[in-house]
């Protein structure tokens, strides 16, 4: 008996072995694409994310810019474009980014139509709805989807 689990033993380390060995020849990797897409990748020039300037900076002091929903509003868009966007916003799908559209769309339409224009765009703003998106309105600089907000007249 002792003998039969020493060859039963033996024949499954034989067989692991065997059996890593096959993961050698498996696959043959070929990395001189991605080593070619890396290096494009780092030879480009990225610049530094700017600081954004405040939504109701260089405006004259009304009611529409002083009352506390738009200084909270306009106080947490800036935190967030100058702190929070840095770090998640490098793969977004629009130009301009959502944060940047619904400063401007607040400063166009106002707080409640710029807010319910921002809360349109986030809405959008996933992989899934890029399946929908028109070709013809990609940036040819930026490779992102032009959405203006004057398309929203």
């Amino acid at each position: 008996m002792p003998n039969l689990l020493v060859k039963i033993k033996i024949s499954s380390l034989g067989l692991i072995f065997f059996l890593f060995s096959l993961e050698g020849i498996a696959q043959s990797i070929d990395l001189s694409a991605d080593l070619i897409l890396i290096d494009s990748i780092s030879k480009q020039k990225i610049s530094p994310p700017s600081k954004r300037s405040y939504i109701f900076k260089n405006q004259t002091a009304t009611f529409k810019n002083r009352n506390p929903v738009s200084l909270i509003f306009g106080g947490s868009l800036f935190v967030y474009q100058n702190f929070i966007s840095q770090h998640f916003s490098a793969d977004c799908l629009y130009d301009p980014s959502c944060s940047e559209f619904s400063k401007q769309a607040v400063k166009e339409y106002g707080l409640i139509k710029g807010g319910l224009l921002t809360v349109d765009r986030l809405g959008r703003c996933n992989r899934i709805a890029a399946t929908d998106l028109n070709i013809s309105l990609i940036n040819e600089k930026t490779h992102r989807f032009s959405d203006d907000i004057k398309s929203y007249r």
